[in-house]
């Protein structure tokens, strides 16, 4: 879909042009506040309106299953510092549950969870093998939300879901709505601060926009891909607009894909892949290059 992608969609201001052109995004850097961001948006309400049980194919399935096998630690990680601040029983909303590994895991502890996922192929796999309740395919501003679920939530979770909305500020904004009060809305994503998008500047910019290597990988203009990359001073300005108070963020390391999935993003080649793997494997083993952000906020 066609946006003004002159205007910020942090701070709202115009005059913004693209600086990166990228394999497969535009990428656009406010000049007032520095706001990394994409030159396309998603149709949000495609899932709702068409309503159509998707049928997968084998190949499908397997990259479902390949990603949710690569996820499962860091699963466990997200399900620990839940339980840190909500104990069971209490409700959760799952926002782009994607293989539910996560959603699973909190009813078996006894939470009252629902979840929201738009990508059909996702909804579809997760309703034909795990019949799990409360799945709905309308996104967080739909008034199904909004009016009917009000100060409703002692907990919203977006793992690896903010880098992927079309308005990052609005949605966050929307979770706060839905949130009881003392509350708690959980992030997990990808963090412009760290080494890997500082690099990625650092190279195009030696190399006079010729050289865009990393940033390649980090941005999509395909349907959910990568629309923003955020920052802490970032996340701070969301949470200062939507009235929550963060209590806690850091960095940490974190691949969401096996190796060789970011090493083809890259090289474009399966022999160079293949090679360069093994080593790529044992130096992120070795050297936990600090990658995303995990903040925790809450509503006062």
């Amino acid at each position: 879909m066609n946006f003004d992608y002159s205007i910020c969609k942090l701070c709202g201001n115009s005059g913004n042009i693209i600086k990166y052109h990228l394999q497969m995004a535009n990428v656009i850097v406010c000049k007032h506040c520095g706001f990394h961001y994409t030159d396309y948006i998603d149709e949000e309400y495609k899932a709702a309106i068409s309503n159509k049980e998707v049928t997968l194919s084998k190949k499908e399935i397997d990259f479902i299953e390949q990603k949710m096998q690569s996820n499962a630690t860091r699963f466990n990680n997200h399900i620990n510092k839940v339980a840190t601040y909500i104990q069971p029983n209490k409700t959760l909303l799952d926002v782009g549950f994607g293989g539910a590994l996560f959603l699973r895991e909190m009813i078996k502890r006894n939470y009252d969870c629902y979840g929201i996922e738009l990508d059909q192929r996702w909804m579809s796999y997760v309703k034909n093998k795990y019949q799990l309740p409360n799945l709905y395919n309308l996104p967080i501003q739909d008034n199904f939300w909004q009016k009917e679920h009000v100060n409703f939530f002692d907990a919203i979770v977006l793992w690896d879901v903010i880098e992927h909305v079309n308005y990052p500020t609005q949605i966050v904004q929307h979770c706060a709505n839905l949130l009881k009060k003392d509350g708690y809305i959980f992030i997990d994503t990808p963090c412009r601060d760290a080494f890997y998008h500082k690099f990625g500047e650092l190279i195009s910019k030696l190399s006079f926009g010729k050289m865009n290597t990393l940033l390649h990988a980090m941005y999509s203009n395909h349907p959910y891909g990568h629309k923003q990359i955020l920052s802490k001073k970032d996340m701070h300005l969301i949470m200062q607009k939507a009235g929550l108070k963060i209590i806690e963020i850091k960095l940490f390391h974190e691949l969401s894909f096996p190796i060789s999935f970011y090493l083809k993003r890259i090289l474009f080649s399966d022999v160079l892949v293949k090679i360069f793997t093994p080593p790529a494997s044992w130096f992120f083993k070795i050297f936990q290059i600090k990658n995303k952000m995990l903040v925790v906020a809450t509503k006062e």
